[in-house]
């Protein structure tokens, strides 16, 4: 509803009264619309004046029947009315405005007094429509709010899993490495004395086995290394409390994103981080692994089949470093660039994605003193560029 450009529609069978009302309303800044009878005011209604002017004496459908027919469309219910007519009983005014009318002025009516209690009425008018629109707004931001308090919940269960796990796995994780490194030993000491006995047994099992032994002690000190650096990436993510900015190879939060994800790339993603050894960044080491992790998984969601590739590049630039990270997903396209930074906005649908991750990218990032922008679209995957400091 516009505030300068109100809509009144008149309803009268009398031509004069219509040109007269008219003219009383327009000098006001109202736009007029007019009907001439009850069932051509039903169809202008449509399309929903902000006030009504309503004669009740007309032929064939009286305004009493136009009004009941107005608030039984929920098209139309909203429009308030008001009722103009010379009858003056008390019964037929009550029975007006139980049919909903919001007002009833008898002819011949004072001009002053009938555009006051007009501008009054439109005044309501806008007055509910603001609310309603406040109302819609604030469950919305009520629907919103709900969404990131999950989203939070679900961080910290995620931490407190994490930490459970940290607890339970590691002092096991630790028997497993240091009885490898024992038997590695002794290995060591065995296999030549086996070696030169390995022809006296008949069934060649000896000499079959005895040259996978060091392959199979080696690949399970293996596995507990990749495992343990695991632990020590979820032991960082299960802290409840912020770690303050420290001194880091940039590799390093990188690495530790590569290690969380990896369980999606099993289809087929490669992830290849080319990032100089010698560049290091004042920073947060958890929040900056939570931007790789969190365009990762973007990048893996992007593409078909969850098989593709991700490269992630970094160059020194003067005082700051530049990080190139590009994917083989869908892309996103130049339309969204701005707004795929807006929290709550997703293309994922409500199941798979809250529309946090990206804000809560740039928002670390601004943290850090830097910026993050979308390549324009070159329709193959996409491209995000991030400036962040360098630790001079």
């Amino acid at each position: 509803m516009s505030l300068e450009k109100q809509t009144i529609l008149v309803i009268d069978d009398e031509q004069l009264n219509r040109k007269l009302l008219r003219a009383q309303l327009s000098v006001m800044g109202y736009v007029i619309w007019e009907a001439a009878s009850g069932s051509e005011a039903l169809e202008i209604a449509k399309e929903k004046p902000d006030l009504i002017l309503l004669d009740v004496m007309m032929p064939n459908m009286d305004g009493f029947e136009v009004c009941r027919l107005l608030k039984e469309s929920e098209a139309t219910r909203g429009i308030p009315v008001i009722y103009l007519s010379a009858i003056r009983d008390a019964k037929s005014k009550v029975h007006g405005l139980a049919l909903g009318g919001v007002d009833y002025v008898s002819k011949p009516y004072d001009g002053p007094e009938l555009l006051a209690r007009v501008k009054t009425h439109l005044t309501l008018r806008r007055q509910e429509e603001e609310l309603s629109l406040y109302a819609g707004k604030l469950e919305q931001m009520v629907q919103e709010r709900t969404q990131q308090l999950v989203h939070a919940d679900r961080l910290a269960t995620i931490g407190t899993f994490a930490a459970a796990i940290v607890h339970e796995v590691n002092n096991p994780l630790t028997s497993i490495g240091g009885g490898a490194e024992l038997l590695k030993l002794f290995w060591n000491e065995a296999e030549p004395l086996l070696d030169r006995h390995m022809n006296e047994d008949q069934t060649g099992k000896l000499a079959k086995g005895l040259p996978r032994v060091g392959g199979y002690l080696e690949g399970i000190l293996e596995g507990q290394r990749r495992i343990a650096q695991i632990v020590n990436t979820l032991r960082t993510y299960s802290q409840r409390g912020e770690t303050g900015m420290a001194p880091c190879l940039l590799a390093d939060p990188a690495n530790d994103a590569v290690r969380l994800v990896q369980h999606r790339c099993k289809h087929g993603v490669s992830i290849d981080i080319s990032i100089p050894d010698e560049l290091r960044i004042s920073c947060n080491r958890r929040k900056i692994s939570q931007i790789f992790i969190n365009l990762f998984t973007n990048a893996i969601d992007a593409m078909p089949d969850q098989r593709g590739t991700i490269h992630v590049d970094a160059v020194p630039a003067n005082c700051y470093v530049n990080i190139k990270i590009k994917d083989s997903g869908c892309g996103i396209p130049d339309a969204m660039s701005e707004t795929i930074f807006d929290p709550f906005f997703t293309t994922k649908g409500e199941e798979r994605g809250t529309g946090l991750g990206l804000y809560i990218v740039r928002n670390i990032i601004e943290e850090h003193g830097g910026k993050i922008r979308l390549a324009p679209y070159d329709g193959a995957g996409a491209e995000f560029h991030i400036e962040l400091p360098l630790l001079q």
